[in-house]
C-alpha cells in the first residue's frame, strides 16, 4: 500500500531536517545520505500524485538538494580550492574572492516559480482561522489598500510541523494576489565555505527588500 502524501511530505522533511543537521556539523556523507533520501522520496511522491498543487514547489525542493549533494561530493573528493591562495598571483587571488561571493540577484531569482502555483482557496481543506487571517491581514488590503489608510502588516509568519498546510496556505495567497511564489530550502543557503550561508541569507533578505520597494507582490 502507498503512503500518503502527507506521510510522504512529512518523511521527506524528517531527512532534509536531519541532512541540514549533519551538513553544518561538518558530518558530509550523513548530509549526503539525507538530502538523497530527501529528494527521492519528493520524487516518490511526484510520481504517486502527478496531479498535485505542490509538484512545482517539490520540485524546487529536489533541485536544491541535489545541487548540495553536489557541492559535497566535490568537497569529500577533495576538488575544492581555498578561498584565496597565498601563494597565488593578485589576479588570482581576486578571482577566488570573486567566486567566494553570495548570490548575485540573477541566481535568487532562480529562487521565484515561473509559473505560480494554481491553489484556490477552496483547495484548502480546514484552517479556516488561519485562512481569515492571511484574508484579513494581507489579501483585502493588498486588493483594496484604499480602505486600509493606516496600513497593514506586510507578511505573516506561518509556524508548525511538517505536513500541516503551511505551503498551501502560502500558494493560496500568492495565487490570490498574482504574486510571487518563492520557494527557499535550507539546502540551498548552505556553502562549504564558512560564513557564506551567513552572507546568503543576508543577500536574500536584502534581494526581498529590494522586490518589496518595487511594490511587486510576494
Amino acid at each position: 500500500m502507498s503512503m500518503a502524501p502527507q506521510e510522504l511530505e512529512n518523511s521527506a522533511s524528517k531527512f532534509a531536517s536531519d541532512a541540514i543537521k549533519a551538513d553544518s556539523q561538518g558530518a558530509y556523507g550523513m548530509a549526503i545520505s539525507g538530502y538523497q533520501n530527501a529528494a527521492a522520496t519528493l520524487m516518490k511522491l511526484m510520481r504517486l500524485y502527478p496531479d498535485s498543487k505542490l509538484n512545482q514547489i517539490y520540485t524546487e525542493r529536489i533541485r536544491a538538494y541535489q545541487s548540495r549533494v553536489k557541492e559535497l561530493q566535490n568537497t569529500r573528493a577533495g576538488n575544492i580550492e581555498p578561498v584565496v591562495d597565498p601563494n597565488a598571483s593578485p589576479e588570482e587571488q581576486r578571482k577566488s574572492l570573486a567566486r567566494a561571493q553570495p548570490k548575485s540577484d540573477d541566481s535568487m531569482e532562480d529562487l521565484v516559480l515561473k509559473e505560480k502555483p494554481d491553489v484556490k482557496w477552496s483547495e484548502v481543506i480546514g484552517l479556516d482561522d488561519a485562512k481569515n487571517a492571511l484574508r484579513e491581514s494581507i489579501v483585502y488590503p493588498s486588493k483594496r489598500p484604499d480602505l486600509f489608510p493606516l496600513g497593514w502588516p506586510r507578511g505573516m509568519l506561518l509556524y508548525g510541523p511538517p505536513g500541516t498546510g503551511k505551503t498551501m496556505l502560502a500558494a493560496a495567497t500568492a495565487h490570490e494576489l498574482d504574486g510571487y511564489f518563492i520557494v527557499v530550502d535550507a539546502a540551498s543557503m548552505m556553502s562549504k565555505w564558512l560564513g557564506e550561508a551567513e552572507k546568503m541569507y543576508q543577500n536574500f533578505l536584502q534581494w526581498l527588500v529590494g522586490i518589496v520597494k518595487k511594490k511587486v507582490s510576494l
